[in-house]
Parts: structure tokens; sequence; C-alpha cells
């Protein structure tokens, strides 16, 4: 299972929820869970050990792979995030987040229009897209998504289409969907995302995924 974090396994303060852990040790027991996340890889690995989940894990929105406890593979250009920031910093009033452990892009706060600043970024000839997690934005490399690294690993792990199944809430979690065979969403996702989801929970959050785990377990497909 490709697993999201922020809005799937959390409550909408982005704290874990109890349920949603006891969950992911279910399936610890069942499958492997590969986070996938837009957050740092420092992170994403903290999660990953407190989870109990493998340590082959996808951070910065498929901007950074980690294969175990010894390899990380980078698939982003930071430069091109560094130069989009500065040329929307131009015109926008934006707000950095803390970024002192990004490797590969940088996030900022959702303070101005996203669609209107991407047509500057295509006006430009830039290579940098802009995705809002419903928690912050984050600016990356075009190439670049969760879809594109999963697949990585899918490849590195030897992993059908058919094996892998994909969960999550935002928008960063569509490119996923494309590469799982089975693909699900909570119920606070947002509707591009449940319009090409398998399965979408009646539950928001945490609760959410639970629901999503009972129904893979009833239907044995894990």
């Amino acid at each position: 299972m490709a697993l999201d974090i922020d809005g799937t396994i959390t409550d909408d303060q982005r704290l874990l929820h109890p349920r949603a852990v006891e969950a992911v040790g279910r399936l610890n027991s069942r499958t492997t869970v590969i986070l996938v996340s837009g957050n740092v890889h420092c992170f994403t690995r903290a999660a990953a050990v407190l989870l109990g989940t493998s340590r082959t894990f996808i951070a910065e929105n498929g901007g950074v792979i980690s294969w175990g406890e010894g390899e990380m593979e980078l698939l982003s250009d930071p430069a091109i995030c560094q130069e989009a920031y500065r040329r929307l910093k131009e015109v926008y009033p934006l707000a950095k987040k803390d970024s002192r452990y990004r490797i590969t892009d940088l996030v900022v706060e959702s303070n101005f229009e996203i669609q209107e600043a991407e047509s500057r970024l295509r006006g430009w000839g830039l290579e940098a897209d802009l995705v809002d997690s419903g928690f912050a934005v984050h600016i990356k490399d075009r190439k670049v998504d969760k879809g594109r690294a999963l697949a990585k690993v899918m490849d590195r792990l030897g992993l059908s289409q058919e094996e892998v199944a994909a969960v999550g809430d935002s928008i960063s979690d569509l490119p996923m969907f494309r590469v799982a065979g089975f693909r699900a969403a909570v119920a606070n996702g947002v509707p591009e995302l449940k319009a090409k989801a398998d399965y979408v929970s009646g539950e928001e959050f945490g609760p959410g995924f639970c629901e999503i785990v009972d129904y893979m377990v009833a239907e044995e497909m894990i």
C-alpha cells in the first residue's frame, strides 16, 4: 500500500489519529506499507519508524525516494524550484514555510492565487508546478510527482500495478492513482481525487482510512 500521511491518517490539525495508527499496525502484518508524503525526508522517515512501516518511502511529493536505511535518491532539480520562487516572489507576497530540512521542493503559504501563478510560470517557460496539499502550496519540479516516484519503487521491488493500492486525500495523490491497481480516498479528499477512486470512505481523515482498511480486508485484497 502506498499511503499518504497528512489528511489521510491524521485529523484536520495534522495530528496522527489513534485509530489510524492501529489500522496501519494491522496492515503491517498483512502487507508492505510505503509512506508517500509531501513532507520532508526526515519527517517521513520518523513516521515510518514510529508506524513500523517500510523504510523504503517517498518524500517531498516524489522528489526524494529513500531505499531502506542507507540509500536516498533525488528525482528533482532544486534549482528549478528556487528560480520559480524568485520569480513569483516579485509578483506575490509569498511567505515561505519552514524549509530547513527540504532537499528538493519549496513550501509557501497559500496566500495567493494559485491558478494565476501557474499560468505565469508557464508563460515564463519555467518547468515548475504548484501543488496545493490543503495545508500549504508546494513549488516543485514539473517532472516530479508521487506517481513517478511510486512507479520507480514498484519497478525496483518487482510489483505489478495489480499488486499496489494507493490511499490519499489531496490533488498531489492523483498521480499515485494513475499507477496503482486499487485507489481509495478518504471522504475529506478533493473532488478530483474522489472521482478517480475505486472506493471513497464515508468518514473523513483517520477514521476514513480505517474504513478503507476494513473494506480491503473484507474484500480479501490484503
